[in-house]
């Protein structure tokens, strides 16, 4: 069986997921199993070219990317300072001090892994936790960042509002998407909740029928939601889904008095928002 474009974009998040939690070793599994299902996908690329220590390994894999999408900025960016980096002599990444200076000019290239460093002179303080010193910056726009808020890149780390602009596609989610969203999930929830009350569903066995039922019908529902949304995800379209399906599904249970239709709609929103993450 075929993976779904949903599928292919949860396991990309569960690998992005652990790189920023520093488990590169679980990163890289869920990027090279997306990649399996999905050999061009640019996320899934671009998240295995951050795991991977050494830098001709993440120029294969940013190459790739950039083949299956010429005008990535992000790819294109991060290849010209991987390509950079091979050039000055290094083979894998070096730290965020020799990031200094090379930008500097002062660095004298490395053939292996680059020696620890010398403490800084300099004592930085994170912007986001003043209270908090750091030997960090972002390498996109040099503030400097504590342990918490330093995100992994290709090279070097982010802070989360660079972050936030480099994030995936589908995780940038406009007002259109939520509101197009909520309208699929309260749409589609009434309907369903409407069906449910029609059908002679009753008794234990037709508690234990919808119980398996309604996972498999909540998912029909974030498939619409993907399809007319691009897949989008995030806390925000969690929410928006979250609300449609319990206000779609409220009238009829406030009616009705249905424990069928009240059990249809909490598995319906544990599913979904555990879909949408």
């Amino acid at each position: 069986m075929t993976a779904s474009a949903t599928d292919i974009t949860q396991i990309v998040h569960e690998g992005q997921a652990a790189a920023t939690a520093g488990d590169m070793i679980a990163a890289r599994e869920r990027f090279r199993r997306a990649l399996e299902l999905e050999p061009q996908n640019i996320e899934a690329l671009l998240g295995l070219s951050t795991a991977v220590p050494v830098l001709a390994e993440k120029r294969e894999y940013l190459r790739q990317a950039l083949a299956a999408a010429p005008e990535h900025g992000e790819v294109r960016a991060s290849l010209a300072y991987v390509e950079k980096l091979i050039g000055d002599g290094y083979q894998i990444a070096p730290s965020k001090r020799r990031e200094l200076q090379i930008e500097s000019g002062n660095a004298s290239p490395l053939l292996s892994a680059p020696a620890v460093d010398a403490p800084l002179v300099e004592v930085l303080h994170c912007y986001r936790h003043e209270d908090r010193e750091t030997g960090l910056r972002c390498t996109n726009c040099g503030r400097p960042i504590c342990a918490e808020c330093a995100k992994p890149a290709v090279v070097g780390q982010l802070c989360p509002e660079c972050r936030k602009e480099r994030r995936p596609s589908n995780y940038k989610v406009a007002p259109r998407d939520t509101i197009i969203g909520g309208l699929v999930g309260f749409f589609s929830s009434a309907v369903v909740a409407v069906l449910l009350l029609l059908l002679p569903i009753g008794g234990f066995f037709g508690f234990i029928i919808l119980f398996m039922v309604s996972p498999a019908i909540a998912e029909f529902i974030v498939r619409v939601v993907d399809r007319v949304t691009k897949a989008k995800r995030g806390r925000s379209m969690q929410i928006t889904v979250g609300l449609a399906i319990a206000l779609g599904t409220l009238p009829l249970l406030v009616l009705s008095q249905s424990l069928i239709l009240l059990l249809f709609m909490v598995l319906a929103i544990s599913v979904a928002t555990t879909r949408l993450r």
